[in-house]
């Protein structure tokens, strides 16, 4: 994420549509789906008509695969009263105010420098306590099992894996009705699977997806999730320490009942 001397609403909007496209350019109803964010939300956001709220930057970075605390606190730099402002020129002539007595220019000189620090200071105060209170969010506390340890048939969203992880591969299925993910954490050393319709057909429908050892399919080892009526679903977890094998996901959904398959399978 790249900022400008002079930031702006524009630019923040579209670093966050830059963001959006470097994690597989995922469509607003799969992001609703998976934020709980409502689209007409998220296309203002991505807009830049006007800066989103906290919980959206926070959520929807995060959801992208970016560092929240960063973004919230450029968002807390764009807020009205907190971004500097340059005066406004009005025509080639200036007009000189008479010469005002130079020990009273000083003391205005001086009074104006010292409010200019503190509302400096201000502002930058308030942006690393906004960090580091969305830090405090986000990460465990040192004391207190907050977290899952990351094992085979885990949620990923229970432990650290969350916090690294990356997609490893995305693809559009069906013709574009679905989107199938491989998700890797590094510091587990772990692999999930998400598959999420984009159809708008989840009433009354299923949605399926299993990950397993691409040496060995049908490993009592494989991760398997099924759910009705959604329009997203990931599976556990399934950990993978060695770095050369591979792990692969097939997923499905029904439309009317009738399984559609959302093959072939995607190996990382």
């Amino acid at each position: 994420m790249g900022t400008d001397l002079q930031d702006s609403r524009e630019g923040f909007a579209a670093d966050l549509r830059a963001l959006k496209l470097g994690a597989g350019d995922p469509t607003l109803l799969a992001l609703e789906s998976r934020t709980g964010i409502s689209k007409s939300v998220l296309s203002e956001a991505f807009s830049g008509k006007r800066l989103p709220t906290e919980k959206t930057v926070r959520v929807l970075t995060s959801e992208l695969g970016a560092d929240s605390g960063a973004w919230l606190a450029r968002r807390q730099a764009l807020l009205p009263g907190n971004q500097a402002t340059e005066a406004p020129v009005s025509g080639d002539t200036v007009e000189l105010a008479p010469p005002r007595p130079r020990g009273r220019l000083y003391a205005t000189i001086a009074a104006t420098a010292i409010i200019s620090i503190v509302a400096t200071s201000a502002v930058w105060w308030s942006i690393l306590q906004t960090r580091e209170s969305m830090w405090a969010t986000q990460r465990p506390a040192l004391t207190g099992n907050q977290y899952l340890e990351a094992a085979d048939g885990v949620d990923p969203m229970k432990t650290e894996c969350r916090h690294d992880r990356v997609v490893a591969d995305i693809q559009q299925r069906a013709d574009g009705a679905a989107q199938v993910e491989m998700l890797y954490s590094n510091s587990c050393m772990g692999v999930w699977g998400r598959v999420t319709r984009v159809d708008g057909a989840a009433d009354g429908n299923t949605l399926s997806m299993r990950i397993y050892p691409a040496n060995d399919p049908e490993s009592s080892r494989s991760q398997e999730r099924t759910s009705d009526d959604v329009n997203s679903l990931y599976t556990t977890l399934l950990i993978e320490p060695d770095v050369d094998a591979r792990v692969c996901g097939i997923a499905t959904m029904t439309v009317d009942g009738e399984e559609v398959d959302l093959g072939p399978p995607m190996c990382v």
